[in-house]
């Protein structure tokens, strides 16, 4: 039997190694996609990492396949809001939406499917003191201008603030009050809290930044005043090492 030399020795160990490597990326890709997805029997841990998701204020979207509850299937892209023991609360064509398990009779869907789609992979924590302004748009164009300098080079894919914004406005009747709810419905669901005052609205909870900037369409006001403010920039970068230095940042891992 002929010995292996050298040269045939390396040229194989190299083949081992580079089938390793590949192995080991194409399990690891694997992995890391498949934990966001699962099956109608599995609510109970797909709700658990929604919630962990939406709990470090990561936007959460969902492809979902099933049935309604009376039948008819469903295919469909939702966005979930909460997450609670085996059952997912949604935003489905701008209306809420519950889901559950392969065998679910109380939600509206019974999932077959579900890929969880998370519109990011850190969340960066920026503070920005109170400030005043005329309307919710200099509010808006004032963090969005302290973004735009400290974090311009970054995937930036949502901005959601929390605090509190109080706003001179004429007094609204009963059916004006329930028409803003009824445009804010997304917000609301998501936390938005609105408070009708006597020549006011003071709203709480959290907003995010796209919703505040077009709130003058909305809400007519001639003065704002915002409390200090926390700012949750959402991003999907691969290298967050430079800001993690100098910000506060929660990772979706």
């Amino acid at each position: 039997m002929r010995k292996l030399g050298i040269l045939e020795i390396v040229v194989i160990l190299s083949i081992l190694i580079t089938a390793g490597a590949l192995a080991y990326k194409y399990f690891t890709l694997s992995n890391e996609n498949n934990k966001y997805v699962f099956d109608g029997s599995q609510m109970y841990k797909c709700a658990w990492v929604c919630e962990n998701i939406l709990n470090k204020n990561i936007p959460l979207y969902a492809e979902v396949i099933g049935k309604w509850r009376y039948g008819k299937p469903f295919n469909g892209t939702i966005e979930i809001y909460k997450a609670s023991g085996g059952t997912l609360y949604a935003i489905y064509q701008n209306t809420t939406i519950t889901i559950g398990g392969v065998n679910a009779y109380k939600e509206d869907i019974s999932a077959k499917k579900i890929i969880l789609k998370p519109l990011g992979n850190a969340v960066i924590i920026y503070k920005v003191n109170h400030t005043n302004g005329k309307s919710f748009k200099d509010i808006a164009n004032y963090i969005q201008k302290q973004i735009n300098n400290n974090f311009k080079d970054l995937n930036i894919t949502y901005v959601y603030i929390n605090g509190m914004f109080g706003a001179d406005t004429k007094e609204y009747t009963p059916t004006e009050i329930v028409n803003i709810r009824n445009k804010l419905f997304v917000d609301i669901n998501k936390g938005l809290s609105i408070n009708f005052l006597d020549n006011g609205v003071l709203l709480s909870e959290g907003i995010n930044l796209k919703t505040l900037k077009n709130l003058d369409k909305i809400i007519n006001t001639s003065n704002v005043s915002t409390s200090n403010l926390v700012v949750y920039i959402v991003i999907n970068n691969s290298n967050i090492d430079n800001i993690s230095n100098k910000y506060p940042v929660i990772t979706l891992g």
